[in-house]
């Protein structure tokens, strides 16, 4: 997933600061989609679950190095 351009609205943003957020603990799995949707403070879209799926797997790609 080269091609993945990050966060493209406010939304996104959000989702990814969750994903980050679990990365830096080295809590991130693929698994961990349903407890970073409970962190979220709106309801989800299915563009925004498709963001969500996408940015898991690239992260897990990608680690944040520490």
């Amino acid at each position: 997933m080269s091609d993945f351009s990050g966060p493209s609205n406010d939304r996104e943003l959000a989702i990814a600061r969750e994903v980050d957020k679990m990365a830096v603990h080295d809590e991130l799995s693929h698994g961990a989609v349903p407890e970073i949707l409970a962190f979220l403070d709106f309801k989800v879209s299915s563009t925004d679950a498709e963001f969500l799926e996408r940015y898991v797997r690239w992260r897990i790609d990608h680690p944040i190095v520490k």
